[in-house]
């Protein structure tokens, strides 16, 4: 049997299996893979489009570093899964918290790049990270637009914030879930 797929059609179907890996506590090797090729895929064709994409962010935030130096950092563990190195020896350190920033760096550009058509799942896995992650000490103009956002958040997904990671992830998944369920609906 042979399929067609397109990049687009690849990117999707890696995040998307990456993001339910990652809620249901997966393999974390498994996830940063899937999810930093896609994340290569959505981030060289919102570059291609002039688009933003959260590596413009990153670089603007910190502009005294070098654009290589910032991707290497970024790329760290995906590279070392993905080459050989030198010995079979070496190791790296992967946390929990790794894969979901690498995951809502993927999700983001998607969002960026397919806009409405983006997968259900990846607007889930947003709404959820927003809910576990949005900072609460923003100042100024950004607080303001943020402290409706954060109490949407919060009453649409109440105490998930302070929730332990198990149960965050738990609710993350149903979310991703009923997302699909109304997406099919439509």
């Amino acid at each position: 049997m042979c399929s067609t797929i397109t990049k687009l059609e690849a990117a999707h179907r890696q995040l998307i299996t990456a993001i339910k890996m990652y809620l249901a506590d997966g393999d974390a090797v498994a996830v940063h893979t899937l999810s930093c090729a896609a994340r290569e895929i959505y981030e060289k064709h919102c570059a291609h489009l002039q688009l933003d994409r959260v590596f413009d962010y990153i670089k603007a935030s910190n502009s005294e570093y070098k654009e290589t130096d910032l991707w290497n950092v970024l790329n760290r563990a995906r590279n070392f899964f993905k080459h050989p190195g030198k010995s079979l020896d070496e190791a790296i350190e992967l946390r929990d918290s790794d894969n979901k920033h690498t995951l809502f760096l993927a999700c983001h550009d998607c969002a960026v790049l397919c806009g409405e058509q983006q997968p259900p799942e990846v607007q889930a896995f947003n709404t959820w990270f927003m809910a576990t992650e949005f900072p609460r000490d923003m100042e100024g103009e950004q607080a303001d637009a943020a402290e409706g956002v954060i109490r949407g958040l919060d009453e649409r997904l109440p105490g998930l914030r302070m929730a332990p990671l198990a149960e965050q992830k738990l609710a993350g998944l149903r979310l991703v879930d009923e997302a699909v369920r109304l997406h099919r609906q439509q």
